[in-house]
C-alpha cells in the first residue's frame, strides 16, 4: 500500500483529543443523602458493568472516527489502479526530435505519435506531479505543471539534425531534484535509431525509474547521401555528381529517378541504380547566387530525398597577362575573352582578379601583382631564365622552385576529372617542382611518376597556382591539344574560384557564422527569424536558408541532413536501453502497454472511499452510544424494582 498525501497521517494525532476528554472529564452529578439509598446500590452494581462497556465503545468510536478521517485524507492506494492513481512523481519527458523522427509511422510522423504518448502521461498526472521537457535537440523546459508541460511539448520543434540521446539522458538526470520521498522517472520517446547513442558512457542511478516508448516504423530508406559539385566558369558548364544510397542496398535493374533542380526549376533528369551515383551537367548560370539541389522520389525519411547546395557565380573576371601576346597562353586567353568569359589586359598596372605571369616579365610583379587576388605562374621556355623565375617566386613568398632535370623520354600526366583527355598529354622538357620547406599547399596535377605538376597555395595573403613546365610545344603536347582550353578554364575559373564558389553546406543542427550586416534569416519553410550579423546561426531544417542583409542582396545558406540520420536501422530494446545507461528500463511498444506502464510502479486503487464509509458508520455508532435514552426505561424499572424490595 502507498499514500498519495502521507503528510495527512499527522491528523491522526487528533485522536488523542477524545481520549484526553474521557480521562479528564469531571463527575458533575450532585450527591444527595437519601435514606433509601441502600435500595439503589444493588441496582447500581448490576448496571455498572454495562455503563463501562458503553463508555469504552464510545471512546473507541470517536478515536476510530478521527483516525479514519486522517487515513482517508492520506489517500491510500492498494493493489493496481488507474494511471491517474499514483504517488507524487518527478518526471522528465525526453522526446527525440532528430531528423529520423520525421518519417511516417502510419498516418502521422513518429514525432507526432510519440508526442501523443507524452500527452497521455500528462493527462494522467496528479496535482502534485512535476515535469521537465528535454528535447533531444534544443533547450530544456524547466520544472512545470502538467498543463504547462503540455503546452511546452507542443512547442518542441521538428528538426533534421542528428541527436545524441546519451547526452540528453545525462541532462535529464541533472535536472531531476535530489530525492525527497518523491518518485523520480525519465521517460524516453524515441525511435531506437542505432546512431543516436554512439558510446554508452553513463549509468542512470538506480533510484530513477526509466521508461522507453517504442513505436514501430519502416527502416527502408532511399537518400541523396552526398553531392560533389564543380563550379562552372562564367558562361561555361560545371558538373554535379550525386551519390544515392538505400538501406536495402538494392542494385541492378531496380532504378531510381533523380532530378537536378536549379533555382526551383528542373534542369535535368537521370536514372541510376539504387545505391549508385548520377552525373549532371550544370546549365549556363548568370552571375549571382543559385540554389541547386538533387532530389529523388519520396522514400522513408523525406528530408534526405533532396540535398541542396549553393553556387556563387561571379562576373567574368579581369585578367592581366604578363608574357608574349602570341604565346599559346596568350592565344588561349584571347579565345576565352572572345567567348565573353573574361576581360583580358596586358598593362601590368591594371586592376585585375587574376594575373597570369608567363616566364619572367619585363616588369617584376611587385606592387602591381599585389592588386590581383590570384597569381598564375608558368616557367619560362628558356631554362637560362629559371634562376630569375625562381628568384621572383621567392620575392612573392611562393614556397616552390622550378628545376630543370636530365631525364630521357617523355613523361605523361595523370588523368584529372577536371580536364578530359589529360592522360594523353606528354611533357617533353623535363622540369620538376621542388618545395622550399614552407607549407607547400595542394597538388592539383601530377606526372606519371607521382611528381607534382600543378600546385596551389597562398602566399603573402594571395592565392597562387604554379605550373611545373613551360606551356609551349617544345616542352609539352598540351598547348597543341584539345585539352589546352579546358586546362586554361580549370586554371582560371575552377581552381581559383573565380568562375564560381560552392560553399560547404552546413549540417542541420550545426552552427555557421552569418555575414556582417545580416538582420534576419528565412528557413526553407518561410519562417523568418531575427538575427545579428556576424553571430552563429544553426539551421534546424535541411534546404536553402535565405539570409537577409541590412544592405545589399540576400545571401543563401545550404543545410543538409547529417548522413547518420539516413540510416534508419534500429537497435534492439536491450541494446537501446543499455546504450542510454539504463539496462533495466521498461520498454512499452503498443498503446495498451504504454497505458499500463506509465506511473506503473507506484499505482494503486484508491481506498479512501471505503474508509470514508467506515467513518460514517462510526459516526452513527457514536450517536447511538452517546445517547443514553435507550437505557433509561431499564434503569427506571430497576429502580422501581429496588423500591418495591
Amino acid at each position: 500500500m502507498s499514500l498519495l498525501t502521507p503528510w495527512a497521517l499527522g491528523l491522526a494525532a487528533l485522536a488523542a483529543v477524545p481520549v484526553a476528554m474521557h480521562l479528564l472529564r469531571r463527575d458533575t452529578r450532585r450527591r444527595i443523602a437519601f435514606p433509601a439509598i441502600r435500595y439503589l446500590r444493588s441496582a447500581r452494581d448490576r448496571s455498572a458493568r454495562a455503563v463501562k462497556l458503553r463508555d469504552r465503545l464510545l471512546l473507541l468510536a470517536r478515536v476510530g472516527l478521527v483516525a479514519a478521517l486522517a487515513v482517508a485524507a492520506a489517500a491510500p492506494l492498494a493493489g493496481s489502479g488507474e494511471a491517474s492513481d499514483h504517488e507524487p512523481s518527478d518526471v522528465v519527458l525526453l522526446i527525440d526530435n532528430s531528423g529520423s523522427m520525421n518519417r511516417l509511422a502510419g498516418d502521422a510522423t513518429l514525432l507526432d505519435r510519440q508526442r501523443d504518448r507524452a500527452l497521455i502521461v500528462l493527462e494522467n498526472a496528479g496535482p502534485s506531479d512535476r515535469f521537465w521537457i528535454v528535447p533531444a535537440i534544443g533547450p530544456a523546459v524547466p520544472r512545470a505543471s502538467a498543463a504547462e508541460a503540455s503546452s511546452a511539448l507542443d512547442q518542441v520543434e521538428e528538426t533534421d539534425a542528428a541527436a545524441d540521446l546519451g547526452a540528453a539522458v545525462r541532462e535529464a538526470v541533472r535536472l531531476l531534484p535530489a530525492r525527497d520521498d518523491r518518485y523520480r522517472e525519465i521517460v524516453v520517446l524515441s525511435d531506437f535509431q542505432r546512431s543516436a547513442f554512439p558510446q554508452p558512457t553513463f549509468v542512470v542511478p538506480d533510484d530513477i525509474g526509466f521508461l522507453i516508448s517504442r513505436i514501430q516504423a519502416s527502416v527502408s530508406n532511399d537518400a541523396v547521401i552526398g553531392i560533389t559539385a564543380e563550379p562552372p566558369g562564367p558562361g561555361g558548364e560545371g558538373a554535379v555528381v550525386a551519390n544515392l544510397w538505400t538501406s536495402e542496398r538494392e542494385t541492378g535493374s531496380d532504378t531510381v529517378e533523380a532530378r537536378l533542380v536549379v533555382d526551383g526549376e528542373t534542369a535535368s533528369i537521370a536514372r541510376t541504380s539504387r545505391g549508385g551515383s548520377v552525373v549532371f551537367r550544370l546549365p549556363d548560370l548568370g552571375p549571382g547566387e543559385h540554389a541547386i539541389a538533387v532530389q529523388i522520389p519520396p522514400s522513408g525519411l523525406r528530408a534526405d530525398d533532396r540535398r541542396a547546395f549553393v553556387l556563387r557565380a561571379g562576373e567574368p573576371p579581369a585578367v592581366v597577362h604578363s608574357g608574349p601576346a602570341d604565346s599559346y597562353v596568350g592565344r588561349a586567353l584571347a579565345t576565352l575573352e572572345d567567348a565573353g568569359r573574361l576581360t583580358l589586359h596586358s598593362d601590368p598596372g591594371e586592376q585585375a582578379e587574376a594575373r597570369f605571369i608567363e616566364g619572367v616579365p619585363v616588369t617584376e610583379p611587385g606592387k602591381a601583382a599585389a592588386s590581383g587576388t590570384v597569381w598564375i605562374l608558368v616557367p619560362p621556355t628558356d631554362d637560362a631564365l629559371l634562376a630569375r623565375f625562381n628568384s621572383m617566386l621567392g620575392r612573392l613568398a611562393v614556397p616552390w622552385r622550378v628545376e630543370a632535370v636530365d631525364a630521357p623520354g617523355d613523361l605523361s600526366l595523370v588523368a584529372s576529372p577536371d580536364i578530359p583527355g589529360l592522360e594523353r598529354i606528354r611533357n617533353r622538357g623535363h622540369h620538376a617542382l621542388v618545395g622550399t620547406g614552407a607549407p607547400a599547399g595542394d597538388v592539383l596535377m601530377e606526372t606519371a611518376d607521382g611528381a607534382p605538376w600543378v600546385v596551389r597555395g597562398s602566399a603573402a595573403g594571395h592565392a597562387y597556382l604554379l605550373v611545373g613546365s613551360p606551356l609551349d610545344p617544345d616542352h609539352s603536347t598540351l598547348p597543341v591539344d584539345a585539352a589546352m582550353l579546358p586546362f586554361m578554364e580549370a586554371l582560371l575559373f575552377r581552381w581559383t574560384g573565380l568562375g564560381g564558389v560552392i560553399p560547404s553546406p552546413v549540417m542541420a543542427g550545426e552552427s555557421a557564422i552569418l555575414p556582417e550586416g545580416a538582420d534576419s534569416v528565412a528557413s526553407p519553410g518561410g519562417q523568418v527569424m531575427r538575427v545579428d550579423g556576424g553571430s552563429p546561426y544553426a539551421p534546424m531544417k535541411a534546404g536553402v536558408h535565405t539570409v537577409f542583409l541590412s544592405a545589399g542582396d540576400p545571401s543563401l545558406l545550404a543545410a543538409t541532413v547529417p548522413p547518420s540520420e539516413s540510416d534508419l536501422a534500429e537497435a534492439s530494446a536491450s541494446a537501446f536501453a543499455s546504450g542510454l545507461g539504463a539496462p533495466h528500463a521498461i520498454v512499452a511498444a503498443t498503446d495498451s502497454e504504454w497505458l499500463a506502464s506509465i506511473y506503473g510502479s507506484r499505482r494503486g486503487a484508491r481506498v479512501a472511499p471505503y474508509i470514508i464509509a467506515l467513518a460514517i458508520l462510526l459516526v452513527l455508532a457514536e450517536i447511538v452510544l452517546a445517547t443514553p435514552g435507550a437505557s433509561r426505561p431499564r434503569r427506571t424499572a430497576a429502580h422501581r424494582a429496588g423500591g418495591v424490595q
